[in-house]
């Protein structure tokens, strides 16, 4: 089928759980598979103009063989999304976060994604879904990482190895939330 990525989904427009449910369609459409979802959290937007809280969702997916695969599965998910403002406000963003055992320095897709350890939602949406994968090559665990950096409002309070919980329209299990 394919390798495997974290995505992850943010809106702060118009219907922003309708935006990111679309996203994830636009995704199966194009032959990506959702394995596990985080659960959605409001952040507020960081660095950015004012503008409405985000909401935010990590997906465990699979069914692209590469990198630059998964940045183009990301982009088609987006729809017709124009960036009008720097870090402005969206209907929909997809991000790769990660990809299994993949590294990229090219500026147009840093993996790990450089916000992984800037944005606590999505070092505890990465820990939640994958933690066992490690964060660059040879760098430390998802989960371990997440445990040492994470602010305490953020922390999680998870067993050693996560349970498998069946995502909505996925088929089989993924991955614990």
């Amino acid at each position: 089928m394919g390798g495997r990525a974290l995505l992850a989904l943010g809106s702060n427009l118009g219907r922003r759980e309708r935006n990111l449910d679309a996203a994830a369609a636009r995704l199966a459409a194009a032959g990506v598979r959702v394995l596990a979802a985080s659960p959605r959290w409001n952040t507020a937007p960081i660095g950015a103009p004012p503008q409405p809280d985000y909401l935010n969702q990590l997906l465990l997916a699979e069914g692209r063989p590469d990198p630059w695969g998964w940045l183009a599965a990301a982009q088609e998910a987006e729809g017709e999304r124009r960036r009008l403002i720097a870090k402005g406000p969206r209907q929909v963003d997809v991000d790769v976060i990660l990809v299994e055992e993949e590294e990229s320095s090219d500026r147009r897709l840093l993996l790990p994604h450089p916000a992984l350890v800037r944005r606590p939602y999505l070092l505890r949406g990465a820990a939640l879904l994958t933690p066992e994968w490690t964060v660059g090559r040879g760098g430390p665990r998802v989960l371990e990482l997440a445990r040492e950096v994470l602010p305490p409002d953020w922390r999680l309070c998870l067993p050693h190895r996560p349970w498998p919980v069946p995502v909505e329209g996925a088929g089989e299990p993924g991955q614990a939330l």
